[in-house]
């Protein structure tokens, strides 16, 4: 459900939207701009962790408002992009539920790039590459590498801590039963165990807060890692597209020169061509050699005309790119130096309540005597 307010009124809609539509927005942004690092999508299944040991109980409520939660991040990513927000379709997604993916779909966004993907090879090598993305994709490859490292460790840090709180839970329950023939020191005993045992459920509340303000917000930037790729592999296809365009000119020029030889014994293997290929072209008659000569001609002029757009639209990508790549760089920063500062501010908050707890523990004691 995503809630809307509209300025010019102030007020408020409400539209509801499945998981899949969220989706659709997704790929039609990722397809509609290349040249921009799109936030990545959460995941549709939540995985438990060792912070809640949330159920993934698809219909339990504390479930739907963790993905919700997610999912409103996403959408704020958008509106906060100096491109994104302003498309229409984000801006219907907002305002529209019924009627959305018929919105989206009229775009006929799937089948812009669909006849050029259609001709590339699930693996490829560029003979160029630009190093600013090479660099860009080895950070992406670092990035979800070093975050996931840092989740790892601070989960045994969180099994730890809970291990604690429960343990301080078994220790006020202890206490307080201790209380029930220790006559005189009955109200301290209590005081204690009243103590201990909000430490324990104090302790919890800040594992939750834990998990929606550093877990959550690292693991979105290892997902960003996902986006970096794609952002990556648009740049590649682009470059490989040209490659590919100008090995296709200078294969059709060499084969043009090849039926330009008069003689068949003459040597006069040039550019890519097989043994094969050339002894195929000498055993051409003077009519077949015209009317392949005319086809190549055609193939490449087709070539050289595609060339000029295709670097045209390589071009505009890395102009748009590297403004994108610099707001990502400087929205990272500030979006992990807040987490990070943040963690800091939630380990200090444990150790408060913790001193807060044995200095009433104390007082108890004190007051008892």
């Amino acid at each position: 459900k995503a809630v809307v307010s509209t300025q010019s009124t102030g007020r408020k809609a409400e539209v509801w939207h499945r998981y899949s539509e969220f989706d659709l927005l997704y790929q039609y942004l990722l397809h509609t701009y290349p040249s921009h690092i799109i936030p990545p999508l959460p995941e549709k299944k939540l995985t438990t962790n060792i912070w809640t040991k949330m159920t993934t109980d698809r219909f339990d409520g504390e479930y739907l408002e963790h993905r919700k939660l997610g999912l409103e991040k996403f959408l704020h990513r958008i509106a906060s992009h100096p491109t994104l927000h302003q498309d229409t379709v984000f801006l219907a997604f907002l305002q529209k539920g019924d009627g959305w993916r018929e919105v989206a779909d009229s775009t006929e966004f799937k089948a812009k790039n669909e006849g050029f993907l259609k001709g590339i090879a699930a693996s490829y090598q560029l003979k160029h590459c630009d190093p600013r993305f090479s660099e860009l994709r080895t950070y992406a490859d670092e990035l979800d590498s070093r975050i996931n490292a840092i989740l790892k460790v601070t989960q045994t840090i969180v099994s730890k801590q809970r291990a604690v709180y429960s343990t301080y839970k078994d220790f006020a329950k202890t206490i307080s039963e201790w209380s029930a023939f220790e006559k005189t020191l009955t109200l301290s005993l209590q005081k204690i165990g009243h103590h201990l045992d909000n430490l324990e459920g104090a302790g919890n509340v800040l594992l939750l807060d834990e998990e929606i303000k550093f877990y959550e917000n690292l693991k979105e930037f290892a997902n960003y890692s996902y986006s970096l790729k794609d952002f990556v592999r648009k740049y590649e296809l682009l470059q490989y597209r040209i490659e590919t365009l100008e090995t296709t000119i200078e294969t059709k020029k060499a084969h043009i020169c090849l039926l330009g030889v008069p003689e068949a014994g003459e040597d006069a293997a040039e550019g890519e061509n097989t043994k094969s290929n050339i002894s195929s072209m000498f055993k051409m008659t003077p009519a077949q050699k015209e009317t392949r000569r005319s086809k190549l001609h055609t193939e490449l002029s087709e070539a050289e005309e595609a060339l000029g757009p295709a670097q045209c639209d390589l071009d505009n990508f890395l102009r748009e790119a590297e403004a994108d790549i610099e707001l990502w760089r400087k929205d990272k920063y500030t979006g992990l130096t807040a987490t990070l500062r943040m963690y800091a501010k939630l380990q200090l908050a444990h150790c408060t309540q913790a001193l807060q707890c044995w200095d009433a523990v104390s007082t108890a004691v004190s007051t008892n005597t």
